[in-house]
């Protein structure tokens, strides 16, 4: 790993990989001898076996989830031109996909999404908006309020794959908030998978007051 690379986990990206969660499952009889039969074949632990399901089983899912979310007609749903009517959004940093798209992200203080059918959920974002960026299986890790027009980049080698804006106001390095945090302060919850969801007043003042308050407690430290 290079010191960039090495810089970036630590500054970019709050997975945590070094702790677990106790999990306890009841498998049907003939699943728990199919994977019986796994472990002596391949010489591995139940837990081994389970664990590794479980992320691919994830892994496929996000990307049915993903495929669903896809929708090039959403810049046309909103009408842009009342710049009172400003709106809270969660938006998630692609993560999954591409890590480094999630530290640009951090690193320019900005709100993007990439190719057809995902990059235009930018369009549909307005100065005054507020945008609170997600890492998948982490939390809400940074937050800023849209300026600027609409960029245009290539990205992964096509013209004008990426669509980005500038959020001012950029806070982050705070600790994220994560799902399950989302939802005991905000008495609900949101589709995480989607590349951007609108978030209620609540949510959004409730989601301001915790963000502030871990600002506050690193920056008394």
């Amino acid at each position: 790993m290079s010191i960039r690379e090495a810089l970036e986990k630590v500054i970019f990206d709050q997975t945590d990989e070094s702790t677990v969660t106790p999990l306890s499952i009841r498998l049907p009889n003939h699943l728990n001898n199919q994977l019986e039969e796994l472990t002596l074949t391949l010489d591995k632990s139940k837990s081994y076996l389970l664990l590794e399901f479980v992320k691919a089983g994830i892994e496929e899912t996000n990307n049915i989830l993903e495929e669903r979310a896809k929708n090039p007609e959403i810049a046309k749903q909103r009408d842009t031109s009342n710049i009172l009517s400003t709106k809270p959004f969660m938006l998630n940093t692609n993560y999954n996909n591409d890590k480094s798209a999630h530290v640009k992200m951090l690193e320019n203080n900005e709100a993007a999404a990439f190719y057809s059918g995902w990059k235009e959920y930018i369009c549909n974002l307005q100065e005054g908006d507020k945008v609170y960026l997600y890492q998948s299986g982490v939390g809400f890790v940074a937050s800023g309020t849209v300026t600027g027009d609409l960029i245009k980049s290539e990205y992964g080698g096509k013209p004008d794959a990426k669509y980005s804006k500038e959020l001012k106001d950029f806070k982050f390095g705070f600790k994220a908030i994560s799902a399950k945090e989302f939802k005991s302060l905000t008495d609900g919850g949101a589709n995480f998978r989607m590349t951007m969801v609108q978030l209620s007043s609540k949510q959004r003042h409730a989601l301001d007051d915790e963000i502030n308050k871990r600002m506050n407690a690193i920056n008394s430290k």
